[in-house]
């Protein structure tokens, strides 16, 4: 039943039609609220939430239709009927031009006037409902987006700016819950880039809504509210506090608001951001359990180079000097991110072969036998078998085996050549080539950078891929 908790405002000079108008739509079911004048109206505007105003056009002072305007100004969506016992054409063209819902001439019967109520209350459901479809289908596509993003700050800021948008708030603050139980602020935008999210009241409503895990709407005349919160200030009209709920738990609260004069959050509006934050709950967990995960992934991988440097006594920082080398030049050759995490890992972990080789065979400073260097040259395969058995590093395998190819197909332990070689493990060769002619080594001392350049140049097209290696020589010789 559209009547059903809707008020209606009444605006007239005559106290007896505000009278008999108004017990006429509380039988229909209508809570009512009359005023005497625009000025009157207007005030109590301010500090009651109206769902429909019915107006006479001529009263001392201010006008039915400024009022009309006035109203529409805040409130676009809010439905005016006009009333007028003195009609012209041009006050009706003025009414409608301006926003009227309907204009009446009295006298009226009170059953048209209650159905010209009913019909522009259904008329602005209507209009809610086909608003709500219509941003449903954007939201679609924004959630899609939040879904993808894997970087948590990125992830935050499309969130807010995507809340702010959609509900066409002035600003809003996202906050999330640490462990120990504190609220800690992590985007502002708009008008709470300001010091208004540090107000009490604002910090007392994120704290129940964080609590209660249920959503919270203040306004400035709000009388009645729960324990222990206070009045927004009154440069707001309206403000959400939505929680952000995992299937477990609370996460986080998401603040919106919209400053004086402007009209007040609609349920349209509550639903999408009810909508938007609980996709974007569940995409903030993902992205905080991915890193988690990537996390402990590197400690992994992490633990594995220690450990083959704590063989090789000549090869501390080795394995971390050619992730870094390797993850520039993967930058540099414009590889997208997942390439580029997949290269810096494989940087770090490529000698993980050595792990079973002998530490005298690693360590020594003479010349290798033939013999030795057979034994040296299984740590690509080694490496390989080692992480095949780690899911979390089976996409390593690859550039791990092959980082010791040759560009002519002259390398180990397969013998591939050029673009048959993974394109990763040709980042890898140049890397791991530098970083080794520039370290010490147990048989001679580091060479100079410019020696080194040398090699790579006389070895470009033999064993190094040229493209890679005049990348390489480019980001080293820019950085003198």
């Amino acid at each position: 039943m559209v009547s059903q908790n809707k008020h209606v405002l009444i605006v007239d000079d005559e106290t007896s039609i505000c009278e008999i108008l108004g017990r006429y739509l509380q039988k229909k079911g209508y809570a009512v609220t009359t005023a005497q004048s625009a000025e009157n109206a207007l005030e109590l505007m301010g500090n009651v939430g109206i769902d429909l105003v019915v107006t006479d056009i001529k009263m001392p002072g201010i006008s039915g239709v400024e009022l009309l305007k006035q109203i529409k100004e805040k409130n676009n969506t809010l439905p005016v009927l006009i009333t007028t016992g003195f009609p012209t054409l041009d006050s009706a063209i003025d009414a409608l031009k301006f926003g009227a819902s309907d204009y009446l001439t009295k006298p009226f019967h009170l059953e048209e006037i209650s159905e010209k109520v009913k019909r522009a209350l259904e008329r602005k459901q209507l209009e809610e409902e086909n608003l709500l479809f219509s941003k449903l289908v954007s939201l679609h596509e924004v959630t899609k987006i939040l879904a993808s993003t894997l970087d948590v700050f990125d992830l935050n800021s499309k969130f807010l700016d995507y809340s702010i948008r959609m509900s066409k708030a002035d600003g809003g603050a996202l906050l999330f819950l640490e462990n120990s139980g504190k609220l800690s602020l992590a985007e502002n935008v708009g008008v709470f880039s300001r010091d208004y999210w540090i107000s009490s009241a604002f910090i007392t409503a994120s704290k129940w809504v964080a609590t209660h895990g249920e959503p919270l709407v203040l306004e400035p005349y709000e009388q009645v509210l729960p324990n222990g919160l206070l009045p927004i200030p009154s440069e707001f009209q309206s403000c959400i506090f939505f929680p952000l709920k995992t299937p477990s738990r609370t996460i986080g609260v998401l603040n919106l608001a919209r400053l004086s004069g402007r009209e007040a959050f609609l349920n349209v509006d509550l639903e999408i951001v009810n909508v938007l934050a609980s996709q974007a709950s569940i995409s903030i967990e993902n992205v905080r359990l991915y890193h988690n995960i990537r996390d402990n992934y590197l400690k992994t991988i992490r633990a594995f180079a220690l450990a083959v440097e704590a063989k090789d006594e000549y090869t501390h920082g080795h394995s971390e000097n050619v992730m870094k080398y390797t993850v520039v030049l993967a930058k540099h050759l414009g590889l997208p991110d997942n390439e580029i995490e997949l290269v810096k890992y494989a940087g770090l972990l490529h000698d993980i072969g050595k792990i079973g080789i002998s530490e005298a065979i690693l360590n020594k400073a003479a010349k290798l036998t033939p013999e030795e260097f057979d034994q040296i040259k299984k740590h690509p395969e080694l490496g390989a078998r080692i992480i095949a058995d780690v899911p979390s590093l089976k996409a390593l395998v690859p550039m791990v085996l092959h980082h010791h190819e040759f560009f002519n197909g002259g390398g180990y332990p397969m013998g591939i050549r050029e673009d048959e070689i993974p394109f990763g493990a040709r980042i890898l060769s140049v890397s791991d080539a530098y970083e080794a002619m520039t370290s010490d080594r147990p048989y001679r001392k580091s060479l100079p950078q410019d020696v080194a350049f040398n090699i790579l140049i006389k070895e470009r097209g033999r064993q190094f891929d040229p493209q890679i290696v005049d990348a390489f020589l480019d980001i080293m010789r820019s950085k003198g």
